[in-house]
């Protein structure tokens, strides 16, 4: 049972890192689209975009997120070392207007027979992934059967055909239904127990970004932000999650009597506020000192059970951080901007005062204990 247990948990680690390592290059671009996105927010609210220009701008913003199964198949290929362009143009299938008005028709789709589920290709990351990794081992298969003097000719053929369909009729589908199922449950828990879904997923943001598991929800949350524009919840809880750690950062500033802990713990918080990088708080504190790992936590919950109270929503996706508080803006839900601010200073207060109240240095704590 042991040896099962860490064969799982070794596997899990393996996802949750090609996970990582095939979004790593996509993330400046999203953050790009997230920007764009908040100056088109911006210079329309104050008048300044209207008309087609406004149009063109929201095109150009809205790019990068329509199309990034195209970038997610490309960093996918490079990550798992096979065929950039195969890749692309198996994912591009998908993305075609025919197709896609084939795919929201609405009547039945089949393929020689073969049911076709109806699946939203667009704004997609996990099924691209586990699509372009399975990419790469069909291509092994094939430069094994096909002589290497008949490469040239057949085996882009073989693979964009057998990559393509597997895509349509398999993994799209059966990774898109699973997907929605999470989606709509926690829609179901936002909708049925807001207090406790939003409350629990916040004690567990420091467990999900310092394992990687994270990238799952914030996957999820890309996808329902471009599918229906607005995410209920995923990037607030992070946004909380980043805030809190802040609070920590500054409670073991304000309590160490280190000064390499004081430069660290003050760079920490400020890594976490404005370029919204958590990994310095996660290890470099919270883990490191263990005690603020409890402040977060806690901090997280508290403001996890705010977030369900009030309802705060995200309609913009960039890295949650300072700058980026436009992401939770709506014409059409002004106030959620004030929510999602409100929130957020719980959480910085209480990981502040509880990570203030627990934490002692080493040495002190030695000293008390004898």
């Amino acid at each position: 049972m042991v040896i099962n247990m860490k064969t799982i948990k070794t596997s899990l680690s393996a996802v949750f890192d090609h996970i990582s390592e095939c979004m790593a290059p996509v993330i400046p671009i999203l953050l790009a689209g997230g920007i764009l996105k908040m100056m088109v927010l911006l210079l329309t609210t104050i008048h300044l975009l209207t008309g087609t220009t406004e149009t063109i701008m929201s095109a150009i913003a809205t790019a990068p997120f329509y199309f990034l199964p195209v970038m997610v198949a490309y960093s996918s290929a490079k990550h798992f070392e096979t065929d950039p362009l195969a890749a692309i143009i198996s994912v591009c299938v998908m993305l075609l207007p025919d197709f896609a008005t084939l795919m929201e028709s609405g009547e039945r789709v089949t393929f020689i027979g073969i049911p076709v589920v109806s699946a939203t290709y667009a704004y997609n990351v996990i099924p691209i992934i586990l699509l372009i990794y399975c990419m790469s081992r069909i291509m092994r298969f094939f430069k094994k059967i096909i002589k290497e003097s008949l490469q040239p000719y057949f085996l882009a053929v073989c693979v964009i055909l057998v990559t393509s369909l597997l895509g349509i009729v398999v993994i799209e589908p059966v990774v898109s239904l699973i997907s929605n199922a999470l989606a709509n449950g926690l829609n179901s828990m936002q909708t049925e127990a807001p207090i406790l879904a939003w409350g629990l997923f916040g004690a567990l943001t420091l467990v999900l970004v310092s394992t990687g598991m994270h990238w799952i929800f914030m996957t999820l949350a890309i996808t329902q932000i471009g599918l229906t524009g607005v995410d209920y919840g995923i990037m607030v809880a992070l946004f909380i999650s980043n805030i809190s750690l802040a609070g920590c950062d500054l409670g073991v500033f304000v309590k160490t009597s280190k000064p390499e802990l004081k430069s660290m713990s003050f760079s920490a918080m400020v890594t976490a506020l404005i370029p919204g990088i958590a990994e310095p708080s996660i290890f470099g504190i919270c883990y490191k000192e263990k005690t603020p790992a409890i402040g977060n936590i806690l901090g997280c919950m508290i403001g996890g059970i705010v977030q369900g109270i009030i309802a705060v929503h995200c309609y913009i996706y960039t890295f949650p951080s300072i700058p980026s508080i436009l992401m939770f803006y709506s014409a059409e839900e002004p106030y959620n901007l004030i929510k999602a601010i409100i929130v957020g200073i719980v959480a910085f207060a209480a990981s502040f005062i509880i990570t203030a109240v627990l934490y002692r240095d080493r040495e002190e704590k030695t000293a008390v204990s004898h």
